[in-house]
């Protein structure tokens, strides 16, 4: 299948390339560094020299002198999140926020790139966590100290739903309804992907929809911040399908505009809980 793949003996990690759309094999990441390489051809093959300590060079002739390997290009693994064993934990906190805040569109590329890329990034899980905690205190906040403006625009019935929210209700809102949340638009912006004819794997969307969970923490800011993270969230998911499954802009907008309606129609039933 054409995607990055590990090797199970060396380690190394190979794009397989797209024959639909003549795309080479090339190197992503080898195991163990070693010399320079020269590439020797325009499909990408490279000669590495067998160096040997206190060898001449009619020696070295001798032995084989080169291998052919595919040429690495810029090494790929991810985003910093995926490297956080290498990095640690703050630092690939960090720069994974910042990747994707000031340069989306390259943070894509690179994470679909990733190989063995997991489920759900934990990052996603965490930062929808803390969005939902923090929009459920403002939520509630608003009904009990603002009810009669509220009541103009949401059913009393529901007001007094939320108003009597259990332990149990509160933890399945903010621990559980995020990650139902990430796994239901992941599957319905690849099905609409699908339907307009991508060829995308599902896995990408997952943390597609995970990673730009970064703008939940808007929520912090009631009202402004609810606006600004929603519009936040559609430059970044329209990005971020383009760029995962090569749509033209127009469709990947057409792509986010089905996932929001189908958003809408599935939170109807709830009472607009989600």
């Amino acid at each position: 299948m054409p995607g990055p793949h590990q090797c199970k003996h060396c380690g190394v990690i190979i794009k397989v390339g797209d024959p639909l759309k003549d795309e080479k094999d090339i190197l992503l990441e080898e195991k163990n560094s070693g010399p320079a390489e020269t590439p020797v051809s325009p499909g990408g093959l490279t000669r590495r020299w067998r160096e040997g300590e206190g060898e001449s060079e009619d020696e070295r002739d001798d032995q084989e002198p080169f291998e052919e390997m595919l040429a690495p290009p810029r090494p790929l693994s991810g985003v910093a999140w995926d490297r956080m064993a290498e990095l640690g934990f703050a630092d690939a906190l960090y720069q994974t926020t910042r990747d994707i805040i000031t340069a989306p569109e390259r943070f894509f590329t690179d994470m679909k790139e990733a190989a063995g890329p997991r489920f759900i990034p934990l990052y996603g899980i965490l930062f929808s966590i803390g969005g939902a905690a923090l929009n459920l205190f403002w939520v509630l906040w608003i009904i009990r100290h603002h009810r009669p403006i509220v009541e103009t625009f949401v059913p009393a019935q529901f007001l007094d739903l939320m108003s009597g929210m259990g332990t149990a209700d509160i933890v399945a809102q903010v621990f559980l309804s995020p990650v139902v949340n990430i796994i239901v638009a992941a599957f319905i912006l690849f099905g609409f992907s699908i339907l307009f004819g991508a060829r995308a794997q599902l896995h990408h969307f997952y943390r597609l929809v995970g990673f730009t969970a970064v703008v939940d923490l808007l929520y912090g800011i009631p009202v402004i911040g609810w606006i600004v993270a929603f519009l936040w969230r559609m430059a970044l998911l329209v990005k971020g399908v383009r760029v995962l499954t090569d749509l033209s802009p127009v469709r990947a907008a057409l792509v986010f505009i089905l996932y929001l309606a189908i958003s809408f129609i599935l939170l109807i039933p709830t009472g607009l809980g989600g």
